[in-house]
This record gives C-alpha cells, structure tokens and sequence, in this order.
C-alpha cells in the first residue's frame, strides 16, 4: 500500500490528510490520532450511501469521531471510490469492500497506531459494508453496527460472525420497522449486544451523543 500526503496538510502532524491505493484507484482518507504517546487502538469508519448525500463528513460519523479521539482510540474516515477526492466510481457495494479491506491492510501495518487493535464503525449503507468487511477479515477485531439497512442486515443473520457487534438501530427509522431490527438481530450468533435509540429516526439528528457513548464503551471493551 502507498501513501500520498498533501503537501498543504503535511504539517498537522495529529490529523494528516492521505490517499491509500485500493487496486488501481486511490481513497481519499483522514486519519486522526489522540493526544499522548504511544500507539493507540484504531477506529475505521465506513459512510452512508453517497446517492443520499453520504460522505465521510457526516454528522454521525463526524460526533461519534470525536467521542472516540476523546477516549485515546484513534480514527481513519474515508470516502469511498467516487466520492469526494477518491477517484474512480462508485458501484454501489460491488467493489467498496475491497475498498476497506485494503484501508485495513493499511491500518494494520500502521507505525501510528496498534494495527492489531482495529474497529470499524458503519452506519446505514456503510453498515452494510462494515459488517461484510468483519466477515472477511479476522483483522477487524469488532464491529459497530448503525441503521443498517434491512435488505441487507437480514442476510447476516444467517452465517456466522465470531467477533463481537454492536447492532443499533432508531425506533422511529424509516427503513427498519422496530420489531423486526429486534428480531433479525437476535439472529445475528454471539457476541453481540443490541440497542434501539428511542426517539431516533435514521438520520440520528439530535441523538449523536448517545451513539458517541455507546460505540465508546463498546471499543473500549473489544478492541
């Protein structure tokens, strides 16, 4: 894997803005690290569907970042191919999770961080992407589940995922009726820990602290 670093950014030593290669495009990631010595565990964060507006500047993505940096766990968003500055195009869950398999081979050779204590970290379509990713690859030590959307987080539940998730969803989403994320999710083989946001639509405006705190304590625990 290589490297780019823009040179207008090479000076922010805590938050480097870099292109990792993914066969032959490149993605255009951040990687943040927390204050203090030493190699922490790493979060990779994976974004809603970018026919929807999704990016790696989401507010999800944004907050629950930020909780992460806070509790000395570092971070790496990206934006998948055809999105932002990362070049080719974007094929809809054709290709992306060979997106993140090579951001993971990245992350797990990192000097920066502990390669052998990565997370990731998917909300809606990115959810999707997330949890095929930690089906792949024992690299992905846990994995945090948000608004995956139901056409596909049905299909989990039938195969076996031996590390731990953290599976959440709103009450109030629209793409995912209540009781049969509760139920699909008790499909899904152990460990793994379920929660619903009351009050919670599948955009998450105003709730982005509760799901700062639960994916916190969650990595915390598991990686």
């Amino acid at each position: 894997m290589s490297i780019l670093m823009s040179r207008r950014h090479v000076r922010v030593l805590k938050k480097p803005f870099i292109n990792i290669k993914s066969g032959d495009i490149e993605l255009e990631a951040r990687l943040d690290l927390p204050p203090g010595e030493g190699r922490p565990p790493c979060v990779l964060f994976c974004h809603p569907d970018p026919k929807h507006g999704g990016s790696m500047d989401n507010n999800v993505l944004e907050k629950v970042n930020e909780s992460l940096l806070k509790n000395s766990i570092a971070t790496l968003r990206f934006n998948f191919r055809g999105v932002g500055n990362s070049t080719g195009e974007f094929t809809g869950g054709k290709f992306e999770g060979r997106d993140i398999i090579s951001i993971v081979e990245f992350l797990s050779t990192h000097t920066l961080v502990d390669g052998s204590k990565l997370g990731i970290f998917g909300y809606s379509f990115g959810a999707w992407m997330a949890l095929e990713a930690t089906l792949a690859t024992t690299k992905i030590k846990s994995v945090v589940s948000v608004a995956c959307p139901q056409r596909w987080y049905s299909t989990f539940g039938t195969v076996e995922m031996v590390q731990p998730k953290l599976l959440i969803s709103g009450d109030r989403d629209h793409d995912f009726p209540h009781g049969h994320f509760k139920f699909l999710s008790g499909r899904f083989t152990e460990p793994r820990q379920v929660e619903t946001i009351t009050g919670a639509d599948h955009f998450f405006h105003g709730y982005e602290d509760i799901l700062g705190g639960l994916t916190v304590k969650f990595f915390l625990g598991t990686i």
